[in-house]
């Protein structure tokens, strides 16, 4: 390569969909390598390009949510496992013999109060799921976009991304340099 063809920023994607590929800048185009493509942009194609951190609002709703069902399956819990308990006490002591009918009313209260003292279990598995898309939901995502014509091409990284700013900020300059 000569140095006019020499590479002015790069960028490697670690992690993501995007995962062993890589944004090389030169001085008139902008590279994305992967192990089985190469897709080469001429900066004069390129019309805007932006660079955004956003928090994903969507997950902290659904992670917000979720915290607040497992806190309702927790107070219900037990309230549900004693009314079953009762319920089933109440017809164990009516059952005389083998009636059939009984036997299957005491059969679904037991079944109902086995199933009220699984709800903690199911409301800890429920904070787990909202701890984790909490997270995501704060971490986040930096995103490039380069708008080319009528059509956007973007290239995300999860977490805020000082590089990611920086490629932008050199690939800004040589866009604006290719104008003049």
């Amino acid at each position: 390569m000569s140095s006019a063809d020499a590479p002015i920023a790069s960028f490697d994607f670690t992690s993501g969909p995007l995962r062993g590929t890589h944004l090389i800048l030169l001085p008139a185009s902008l590279l994305h390598r992967g192990g089985v493509f190469l897709e080469t942009i001429p900066l004069h194609a390129v019309a805007a390009i932006r660079i955004a951190f956003v928090r994903s609002a969507r997950q902290l709703a659904w992670g917000g949510a979720l915290v607040l069902i497992a806190l309702i399956l927790i107070a219900v819990s037990a309230p549900l496992a004693a009314l079953a308990a009762g319920a089933a006490s109440d017809v164990a002591a009516q059952v005389h013999g083998g009636q059939s009918v009984a036997a299957l009313v005491l059969a679904v209260f037991r079944f109902l109060e086995v199933c009220a003292r699984l709800l903690p279990v199911l409301a800890a598995a429920l904070v787990l799921w909202a701890v984790a898309l909490l997270a995501l939901g704060w971490l986040g995502v930096t995103t490039l976009t380069l708008t080319l014509g009528g059509v956007e091409r973007s290239f995300g990284v999860r977490g805020k991304s000082a590089v990611l700013y920086e490629f932008a900020d050199a690939a800004s300059e040589r866009i604006l340099e290719a104008r003049r």
